[in-house]
C-alpha cells in the first residue's frame, strides 16, 4: 500500500503525530470474530499439509468434504477465501462458511505449480477453465484502467487514437469482471464474446 517501507518509514507510522497525516480508506473487511480458532487451525493445517474435513454453508444447505487439501488463504477484497484441492479439483470456500473443521493425519503433497497458479491469477474463481473478454474502454475513464487493474488479470492491447483503450482478460467465470462492466457503463463496453457483449 505505501511505496517505501523503510524503517524510518515504519518508525514514523506509530508516531502518533504522523498518523493523523494519514487516512487509508479501501475496502470494509469481514468480520471474523469468533471464528479466530478455527482460522488458526487452518493456518496450521497448510503448513502441515495435513487433509482436513469439514461442513460448507451454501445457498442450497450445508454439503460435508471429509477430506481436502487446504492449500492458501486468500484474502480478496477483504473478503477471507480457503482454496483447496478436492480430489482432482481446486476449489475455493469463503472462509465464513466453513464449520466443523478437523485435521486429518493424512497429509498431501506440496505442487508447487498450484502456487504459481494461486500467485498469478487476479480473482479467487480457480480451477475453471479460462475464457478471453475484450473490453472498450471511453477515453474519460482509460486514466483508471491505465493507473492500475481495475478488472481481473487486465491487459491493455491498444490505445487508440481517440485516448480509449481495447483491454482484454482472461476469467474462470463472468462473474469476475460483470460487478466492474456495471459500475463502470457507459464508459466501458465488452467486445467479445458475443455473448456477453449484449448483457
Amino acid at each position: 500500500m505505501f511505496p517505501s517501507l523503510s524503517d524510518d518509514f515504519l518508525g514514523n507510522i506509530f508516531d502518533s503525530r504522523i498518523q493523523s497525516a494519514l487516512l487509508v480508506k479501501g475496502h470494509n473487511y469481514e468480520d471474523l470474530t469468533g471464528k479466530e480458532d478455527v482460522f488458526r487451525r487452518l493456518e496450521r493445517s497448510i503448513v502441515a499439509r495435513c487433509h482436513i474435513s469439514f461442513d460448507y454453508l451454501n445457498n442450497e444447505g450445508s454439503k460435508s468434504y471429509p477430506a481436502v487439501a487446504p492449500l492458501k488463504l486468500i484474502n480478496h477484497k477483504g473478503i477471507w477465501y480457503l482454496v483447496a484441492r478436492d480430489g482432482d479439483k481446486i476449489k475455493t470456500f469463503s472462509f465464513a462458511r466453513v464449520e466443523r473443521l478437523s485435521q486429518l493425519d493424512t497429509r498431501f503433497t506440496h505442487d508447487p505449480e498450484i502456487d504459481k497458479m494461486l500467485k498469478e491469477e487476479d480473482g479467487i474463481w480457480l480451477g475453471e477453465e479460462k475464457k478471453e473478454i475484450v473490453f472498450k474502454i471511453a477515453r474519460e475513464m482509460a486514466g483508471y484502467f491505465k493507473r492500475r487493474k481495475l478488472i481481473a488479470n487486465q491487459v491493455i492491447e491498444k490505445e487508440l487514437e481517440d485516448g480509449g483503450l481495447i483491454v482484454s482478460s482472461k476469467v474462470g467465470h463472468s462473474n469476475q469482471v460483470m460487478p466492474i462492466v456495471r459500475y463502470w457503463i457507459p464508459h466501458i463496453r465488452i467486445i467479445s464474446p458475443e455473448g456477453l457483449a449484449s448483457l
